[in-house]
């Protein structure tokens, strides 16, 4: 083998094998960028807004970009993809606290711009942007630059996540499954607040029947014996 055909073989090789990295450095960290994201997931859930009809269509719109944009990331190719501009309503929680925060509302106002053309950096930067903390992403770094399994393309973002009860004692976080059972109670509508009531209404209904009876019975007794017009209730409560 010629020296020459020897170094083309080696540049391919070479050549192959950085493509093959850097499509796993968008690719491979698919799954964790959904890890990575949970308390971001948890402060701008829209199911957290439902009082603020506004706020809540603006995280959905912005979720549904920004999902897309990582999702884009994780396609084959190394295109870059264009800026985009994206803004969400941020929860308060534990880990921005130390941010100026809206307090008669409960969430400020975060705007950012995408521009990363990898899944971790896009990551970093998100969570950056909006005040939360990056310490769990150590880990995750480190285990997609060691990480040689291929890559999985398509991994949705955007998922429901349950974790252990354990992991909102130990760290500190609010358990969003407990908040929103608990904004769910907290102002019901009027035509939920008819459809838990109706049965019980009905019973109550069905079961005074017989007193109605009895009373308008009495109550015709009453005006024929002492000849009166008609007997009426009335109070001012």
């Amino acid at each position: 083998m010629s020296v020459k055909l020897l170094l083309r073989c080696t540049f391919r090789s070479e050549k192959k094998r950085v493509i093959t990295c850097l499509v796993q450095q968008r690719l491979l960290s698919g799954a964790d960028a959904v890890n990575a994201l949970r308390p971001f997931y948890f402060a701008v859930h829209p199911d957290f807004f439902g009082q603020h009809p506004r706020e809540r269509e603006v995280n959905e719109n912005s979720l549904k970009k920004l999902n897309g944009y990582l999702e884009n990331l994780q396609k084959p190719g190394l295109r870059s993809l264009k800026p985009m501009d994206l803004t969400f309503y941020v929860r308060d929680t534990k880990e921005s606290s130390d941010m100026q925060a809206d307090l008669t509302s409960g969430f400020r106002s975060v705007k950012f711009t995408l521009h990363t053309n990898d899944v971790l950096s896009t990551v970093m930067n998100v969570l950056k942007s909006c005040s939360l903390s990056v310490e769990h992403m150590k880990g995750l770094k480190a285990s997609a630059e060691a990480s040689k399994s291929p890559p999985e393309a398509g991994v949705p973002f955007y998922r429901p996540i349950k974790w252990d009860k354990t992991y909102y004692t130990f760290t500190g976080f609010r358990d969003p499954e407990q908040e929103l059972q608990q904004a769910r109670r907290v102002e019901p509508t009027l035509s939920l607040w008819l459809r838990n009531n109706e049965p019980e209404a009905t019973k109550k209904y069905n079961a005074s029947l017989p007193l109605r009876e009895e009373l308008n019975r009495l109550k015709k007794e009453l005006c024929h014996k002492f000849d009166l017009a008609d007997i009426r209730y009335s109070s001012e409560f």
